[in-house]
């Protein structure tokens, strides 16, 4: 079967990071609208359960300080309650569609245009939205973690949630699952073996650092199982892709997972010269809060090789 999330025509995929953070509120449907209009044909979301069981689309364990304010319209002191302990009424109290101008988030986005009154999307909003698209590729990535297991719905039950959200809709063929926590795809492989599945990584030094013999996210796997390979160890697991962070990844690593049969996705790439740098390796999906610059640089990559 041939990999649909390998690299097309000499340029990447691009994938609208959580719709087009950099532009747009993440994570909204006014992020996603602008990628269609844009021309972008994939696009990134994350996504958990609220305290009724329903998938929602939002990043953050918590409601998020940098970037919510209550039904009062004040900016929070602090992150807000769980997504797991909020109703979905609840959660849509809150409006999501501004930046939190005192807060160093915000700051990292000075170009994000606000939308006063925007709220969090239910998954089924936004697979409505994307079912519109058979072209679109849609990369889901749930959000769990492994190191706390009171921040949100256990693996099993996200794995359950977004397969049923995904097949009621119909865009099973064309969805990539994807976690920090392997425990989901690992709950996603025994209940839908067909179901792509995309395996988060960050390895730079630190407290983000996920991939280690041990760690609580690797689903008791072992690199040390694999020759430490990291690529060897996906394959093993019969993953269609590993999405890598982009400064982890180097040309042997990433003609080795090719080898394989993986496609490697990087995110999250946002300067124009690093976008080059992973087009010019060969990557097969740039995952950007930026889209319209990774269309940039694909756009100039296809014209030099058309004149040449």
């Amino acid at each position: 079967m041939t990999n649909p999330y390998l690299r097309p025509n000499g340029a990447p995929h691009v994938y609208g990071h959580r719709g087009a953070r950099g532009v747009l509120p993440e994570n909204t449907m006014a992020g996603f609208d602008y990628l269609r209009a844009i021309g972008v044909r994939g696009v990134e979301v994350d996504v958990q359960n609220t305290a009724d069981g329903v998938p929602v689309v939002i990043h953050d364990p918590h409601v998020p300080m940098q970037l919510a304010r209550d039904p009062d319209g004040n900016w929070l002191p602090a992150p807000g309650p769980k997504i797991v302990d909020l109703s979905v009424d609840e959660l849509l109290a809150y409006d999501i569609g501004r930046l939190h101008p005192d807060h160093a988030y915000g700051a990292r986005y000075p170009d994000q245009r606000p939308i006063d009154g925007v709220r969090v999307p239910l998954l089924s909003e936004f697979l409505d939205w994307a079912a519109q698209d058979p072209a679109l590729l849609i990369n889901i990535e749930v959000k769990s973690f492994a190191h706390r297991d009171d921040l949100g719905d256990p693996p099993d039950v996200l794995a359950k949630t977004v397969l049923t959200a995904i097949r009621q809709h119909g865009v099973d063929a064309r969805c990539l699952i994807s976690s920090f926590d392997w425990r989901v795809l690992s709950s996603l492989r025994d209940l839908a073996p067909n179901i792509a599945r995309g395996y988060l990584s960050h390895e730079q030094p630190g407290d983000d650092c996920m991939v280690f013999d041990g760690s609580p996210y690797m689903d008791g796997l072992r690199l040390s199982d694999h020759a430490d390979s990291l690529p060897r160890l996906l394959a093993a697991q019969g993953a269609l892709c590993w999405c890598v962070h982009f400064r982890d990844l180097t040309p042997e690593r990433l003609r080795e997972a090719h080898d394989l049969g993986l496609a490697v996705n990087v995110w999250t790439v946002n300067e124009s010269a690093d976008m080059q740098a992973m087009a010019d390796m060969g990557v097969d999906g740039v995952i950007t809060d930026y889209p319209e610059r990774m269309l940039q640089v694909n756009g100039q990559r296809i014209a030099a090789k058309t004149s040449s």
